[in-house]
């Protein structure tokens, strides 16, 4: 069986969706709509990949990854922002993560990502 996927945003909604279409294409995956929600579960689960947005309140994504480093440096992570500029980029790469993806997120492109972690789905 294949880890879940972490899908940490402040928009519900977007994770939702996001979730949907995973679980469509055979993944599972949680949601934490905050940094502190996310540390939280990574404690309380194993994940195989986070994905996870740039700016959120109280902790960016930067702050976010940095403390996932911490607690689990196995776990694979992406990025999801809506500023891709060197300011961005550069810390989240050094941070850790994979790879950096601009919204609107290119499903199919991300679906790539968790398939390269993860493996297929069953």
């Amino acid at each position: 069986m294949t880890l879940p996927i972490l899908l940490v945003d402040d928009d519900l909604d977007a994770c939702e969706t996001m979730a949907k279409l995973f679980h469509a294409h055979g993944y599972m995956a949680d949601i934490a709509l905050d940094g502190k929600a996310a540390l939280t579960r990574i404690e309380q689960r194993r994940y195989g990949l986070a994905i996870i947005d740039y700016q959120m309140p109280g902790m960016n994504g930067v702050d976010v990854m940095r403390r996932i480093r911490r607690a689990r440096p196995e776990l694979p992570a992406v990025f999801l922002t809506g500023y891709t500029t060197i300011d961005v980029v550069f810390p989240a790469v050094e941070a850790g993560v994979l790879r950096v993806f601009p919204k609107p997120v290119n499903f199919r492109e991300l679906l790539a990502i968790v398939e390269e972690q993860l493996g297929a789905a069953a």
